[in-house]
């Protein structure tokens, strides 16, 4: 009886653990799709160019989710997410034309001012 009621949280633990990693992989999927339609909309993005910035920007998502529950300090991680920030860049200007790249170059400028401007209202 006790060895059942060993393996039955065994596999309880297990399953809890597989359903939390399926949870995360599912929301940075869901935040990458969310980002790569914005920017399908925003800079007219053919099929072939959704596809490979929707690539970028899930690998991109799941660096940030790391760097955020790293234990560095603040301004160790606002270095991680800056020269991420500028891969994320050189990957994208690869496949992006130079009007959209400047356009998505724009349209990242514009929210930064609004996320200072909310952050200084707080």
């Amino acid at each position: 009886m006790k060895i059942r009621k060993t393996t039955a949280l065994i596999i309880t633990a297990f399953f809890l653990f597989i359903g939390s990693s399926f949870a995360q992989n599912s929301k940075k999927e869901q935040g990458a799709k969310a980002l790569t339609d914005t920017m399908k909309t925003q800079l007219s993005l053919n099929d072939d160019q959704y596809k490979q910035v929707y690539a970028i920007n899930l690998d991109f998502i799941s660096k940030v989710a790391a760097v955020k529950q790293d234990g560095d300090s603040k301004m160790a991680k606002f270095k991680k997410l800056k020269a991420m920030d500028e891969d994320r860049d050189t990957a994208l200007q690869k496949i992006l034309t130079d009007d959209q790249f400047k356009d998505f170059q724009d349209f990242k400028q514009e929210n930064r001012k609004e996320m200072k401007a909310r952050f200084r209202k707080q």
